[in-house]
């Protein structure tokens, strides 16, 4: 299968995020990552300045963590393991040496991959945070039924459990512009080249 080139100025819409869940209305203004205000329970991605930079996996039953990058909580029918919670405090190292270079970037990057894989895992839902510390990234998703990517917009809590792949890129990088349809494997190359990329199975 060829990908269809069409004339499109800006990515599409991500799926729906879900009902009462929101960046507005669950960390903006009264709940915000670095505050003393309990969030929803489910799994933060945090970055670490120490050991050359690294992400981590921060397990919460409330406590939002302080440089917060991301968050993903399970489905309705999914719950998080009673232990992730309590070995270690809930924390556990995800990707080290992230910090400088386009390298350690890319693996800022796989991070974000690994990170939204645990997700769609337990049909959950994810947000990302504007990074205090760390790379502002877009993520896209591919359907396989449709041979089709899209652009999520995770400034919303959304639903990444019907996607059967993700591409994480550096911010604003338009590596499918125009793109409508593609094989996954097409999707999968070109996220690597441009940042990162994993089936989600």
């Amino acid at each position: 299968m060829t990908s269809t080139v069409t004339d499109t100025s800006s990515p599409p819409a991500g799926p729906p995020a879900s009902p009462g869940f929101s960046k507005e209305n669950v960390f903006g203004g009264k709940i915000q990552p670095n505050s003393d205000v309990e969030g929803p329970t489910g799994c933060y991605l945090v970055y670490e300045p120490s050991s050359g930079g690294r992400l981590m996996l921060h397990y919460s039953q409330g406590v939002v963590p302080d440089n917060a990058v991301g968050f993903w909580a399970p489905g309705p029918n999914e719950k998080i393991q009673g232990f992730k919670f309590k070995q270690a405090g809930g924390r556990s190292e995800l990707i080290k040496g992230i910090a400088g270079g386009d390298s350690n970037r890319k693996k800022y990057l796989v991070g974000w991959c690994q990170f939204l894989k645990l997700c769609k895992a337990k049909g959950g839902s994810a947000i990302q945070f504007e990074p205090r510390q760390g790379v502002d990234v877009d993520v896209y998703a591919y359907t396989a039924s449709k041979s089709q990517p899209q652009y999520l917009d995770l400034q919303r809590m959304t639903n990444v459990s019907e996607f059967d792949a993700i591409a994480v890129v550096p911010r604003h990088h338009d590596f499918l512009k125009g793109v409508q349809t593609l094989p996954m494997s097409t999707f999968l190359e070109k996220g690597n080249l441009s940042g990162a990329s994993t089936t989600l199975s």
